[in-house]
């Protein structure tokens, strides 16, 4: 992998943005067509993986079933699985009413080598991973310190300049630098910005009894509460609360804020006793209703950053990026990579899961922080009804697992 290069240079791909979208999509595009020449925008300083663990306070990302099986598709999942951690339960409630549901994980229309709902690993684990799988692929120019800052768009390709002075043309021009996304601005692809008035604390927390790889999704007054497991017995905390009570919140001592989210959770998962370095997070519904251009496309949380319910939000981006590979890898030619055709291939395979996906996340927000007692009986009702007859509930469980049949593999329904 080179971290150098001339004042300008041509390259089949530009991805810009370094995060775990960026590199894995380095990687699966690599894996499948080694003899790409892709450049990765990093804007960070070299050397921040410097191979420490981040111990108690390392943020975690919940993997579906589905985005398991991409991995190991991808071969990366037999090195992470070891340090990840399974859900093979996960209990969903209103709390203070009589709605409560365990979802039944049998319930899949397509066979997974992953049989569980998911499992959960802290983000190191992968970044760590990555950097030494990406080390390997010499036709992978990453630049760190690198920001974009102009392009060009031509008809055969993209010309960008970096901030540095430095030049880069590309076939396709890849904005995976998050829901901020300078480069979709850039690039000129509208997005929409909805603002939930909530942000989500994010916590690791241990806890008086074994999770027993069991998570929660707690529906709560306050906003909704998610307790994922994770290894050595502690869970990820992830617990939606109104901007006006955060700053109270964000002062409390640990004692006081675990008294805090005791009083908000219930005692379903234990007591909670140790809690590790909080942070803060705004929740906001970003989404583009086409997130490609001429010869641009968005990705990950470029083209749709989402409400942590349900943990949607990465899962679809892996959809996304998988696909991409796939469709890159079965090019013909070189010429065609980030053409129309490819780029309106490309959208016509994920357009139904990104407006599916997101349309069921805003729903379960909307639905869930609902104080009218129509909403409240209509949804402990149906709970229940799940409860009782857990065919209901197989197209969460679908949507949980994300097993989902992409590209020419299946279409999505």
């Amino acid at each position: 992998m080179q971290k150098n290069m001339a004042k300008q240079t041509d390259c089949d791909l530009l991805i810009v943005g370094a995060g775990i979208v960026g590199c894995l999509l380095a990687y699966a595009l690599l894996k499948r067509s080694p003899s790409l020449n892709i450049v990765l925008l990093d804007d960070n300083p070299e050397g921040l993986n410097n191979g420490q663990h981040p111990g108690f306070d390392a943020r975690s990302i919940a993997l579906s079933a589905g985005s398991c099986d991409l991995l190991d598709e991808l071969g990366l999942w037999t090195q992470l699985k070891g340090r990840a951690q399974a859900i093979e339960d996960i209990h969903v409630s209103d709390r203070g009413f009589f709605g409560a549901v365990d979802l039944p994980r049998n319930h899949s229309a397509v066979q997974s080598k992953t049989q569980v709902f998911g499992f959960v690993i802290e983000l190191q684990q992968i970044g760590l991973l990555l950097d030494k799988q990406l080390a390997h692929f010499k036709p992978l120019t990453r630049l760190y310190n690198s920001r974009l800052v102009a392009i060009e768009k031509q008809a055969q390709q993209v010309v960008c300049q970096l901030q540095n002075g430095q030049t880069v043309t590309a076939r396709l021009c890849i904005a995976a630098d998050g829901a901020k996304s300078a480069t979709r601005e850039l690039l000129a692809i509208p997005s929409q910005l909805s603002d939930y008035g909530c942000s989500a604390i994010i916590a690791n927390l241990c806890v008086s009894q074994a999770h027993r790889n069991k998570a929660f999704e707690r529906f709560t007054k306050f906003g909704p509460i998610a307790l994922l497991p994770l290894s050595n017995n502690r869970y990820s905390l992830v617990w939606s609360v109104e901007n006006r009570d955060i700053d109270r919140l964000a002062k409390l001592d640990a004692p006081a804020f675990l008294a805090e989210l005791q009083q908000a959770f219930g005692y379903r998962a234990g007591i909670f006793k140790e809690v590790g370095k909080r942070d803060i997070y705004p929740l906001k519904l970003l989404k583009t209703e086409k997130p490609v251009t001429h010869r641009g496309l968005c990705i990950g949380n470029a083209a749709h950053s989402l409400h942590p319910v349900m943990g949607q939000g990465f899962n679809l981006g892996m959809r996304d990026l998988y696909t991409l590979a796939l469709l890159i890898s079965q090019v013909e030619n070189k010429q065609e990579i980030g053409d129309f055709t490819m780029l309106n291939q490309y959208w016509s395979a994920r357009r139904n899961d990104h407006n599916n996906t997101i349309a069921l996340t805003d729903s379960m927000v909307h639905i869930f922080s609902n104080s009218s007692w129509p909403f409240i009986l209509g949804r402990n009702l149906s709970l229940q009804a799940m409860s009782c007859a857990p065919s209901l509930s197989a197209a969460i469980v679908k949507q949980a697992k994300g097993q989902f049949n992409l590209f020419n593999r299946d279409q999505q329904r």
